[in-house]
């Protein structure tokens, strides 16, 4: 009886090693590939050098978010891996503020270059904002008309009047 015990105190023991064993195992793979990950969140390299770069024109519809831009890029060859994009794109000081456009993008730029040029905005929006509004601006609707602005905002139709003054008359 005494040999039936300690026989199976040995396996017993056996097995809390082994499956100790693969914990630890698991546990190490786990730990290293979540280390590559974060490691490649913030210190991803370009695809390509800049020799060897290609540069390729994408667009970016509006509303497109941060994942979808990544998957284009990806395909495209211009990153390694969209997930990754995904991530550095929410930790950036430029998250959400992807813009609709067409942009001309390098192999040889990191995701982190990337991201910048996505989120810049427009020649024609930061030429506003240097010259104090819209002021005197033109801009064409929806329908194909130029119309006018005014300093304060408000569209000038025919004649030179703001098209909004009924809600001005109703004020006074």
């Amino acid at each position: 009886m005494k040999v039936g015990h300690i026989i199976g105190s040995v396996l017993d023991t056996m097995f809390k090693i082994a499956l100790m064993a693969v914990i630890v195992v698991y546990t190490y793979k786990y730990a290293m590939q979540a280390y590559a990950f974060g490691y490649r969140v913030f210190a991803e390299e370009p695809v390509s050098s800049p020799e060897a770069a290609k540069v390729v024109s994408i667009y970016i519809p509006k509303e497109t978010d941060a994942m979808e831009i990544g998957k284009v890029l990806e395909e495209k060859g211009l990153i390694k891996d969209a997930r990754i994009f995904l991530v550095q794109e929410l930790l950036s000081g430029h998250h959400g503020e992807l813009n609709e456009g067409t942009y001309e993008l390098s192999s040889a730029m990191t995701p982190e270059e990337m991201i910048k040029v996505l989120t810049a905005k427009p020649a024609e929006e930061e030429e506003e904002e240097a010259s104090g509004g819209n002021a005197g601006s033109t801009e064409e609707s929806a329908d194909g008309e130029e119309t006018e602005k005014s300093g304060d905002g408000a569209e000038e139709g025919e004649g030179g009047v703001p098209e909004d003054t009924e809600a001005e008359e109703g004020q006074q």
